[in-house]
C-alpha cells in the first residue's frame, strides 16, 4: 500500500465509491431481497433477479462515474472509483452463474415433483445458483469495507497506481 499525502476532504471523497459498493452489496442484495420475500410475498425466483437488476443499475452508474472521475477528479479519487468498479467483477460473475444455473431449470420442466407439488429439480438448481451469489456478496462486503478503510487513510495499492497511471 502506498499512502498519498491528501487532505481529509479528498480522503472522504475517495471513500464514496466504496460506500456505494457496500450499500449495493449489503442493502440491495441482502436487505432488499429479504424484504421483498418476507414483507411483499415475492418468491425467491422474483426477488433475487429484481435485486440483481437494481444492483446492475448501480454498477452502470459506477461505470459512468468512473469514466467521469478519470478526467475531472484527483487521481486518488479516480483510482478508488476504478478499484470499486473492478470489485464488481466478482458479483457480475456470480450473476452470470446464477442465471445460467437457473436457465438449466427451464430444461428440466418435467422433472420429479415432491409431495406438495413443487419441482424438486427446480428447487435444487435455484439453491445451487443462490449459494455462490450469497458467498460473493459476503466476500464483496469484506473487500468493500477494507477498501473504505484504505481510502479513509489515503492509501491505494501500488498495483493500482501502476495499472492506471495518471
Amino acid at each position: 500500500m502506498i499512502t498519498l499525502e491528501t487532505d481529509a476532504t479528498l480522503r472522504r471523497r475517495a471513500k464514496t465509491p466504496h460506500e456505494l459498493f457496500t450499500v449495493n452489496t449489503v442493502i440491495v442484495h441482502l436487505f432488499l431481497t429479504l424484504s421483498l420475500i418476507k414483507m411483499f410475498g415475492f418468491t425467491m425466483h422474483e426477488a433475487v433477479p429484481l435485486s440483481i437488476g437494481v444492483s446492475c443499475l448501480i454498477i452502470v452508474y459506477t461505470f459512468f462515474r468512473t469514466r467521469a472521475a478519470k478526467t475531472k477528479d484527483q487521481h486518488l479519487i479516480y483510482l478508488h472509483w476504478q478499484l470499486s468498479l473492478n470489485r464488481y467483477r466478482l458479483l457480475i460473475g456470480a450473476y452470470v452463474f446464477y442465471f445460467l444455473i437457473n436457465g438449466l431449470s427451464l430444461l428440466f420442466v418435467d422433472g420429479a415433483h415432491s409431495m406438495d407439488g413443487t419441482n424438486i429439480t427446480d428447487f435444487i438448481l435455484s439453491l445451487l445458483s443462490a449459494v455462490p451469489l450469497f458467498f460473493s456478496v459476503l466476500i464483496s462486503v469484506v473487500l468493500g469495507s477494507g477498501s473504505m478503510f484504505n481510502a479513509g487513510r489515503g492509501e491505494i495499492s501500488e498495483k493500482m497506481i501502476q495499472k492506471y497511471p495518471q
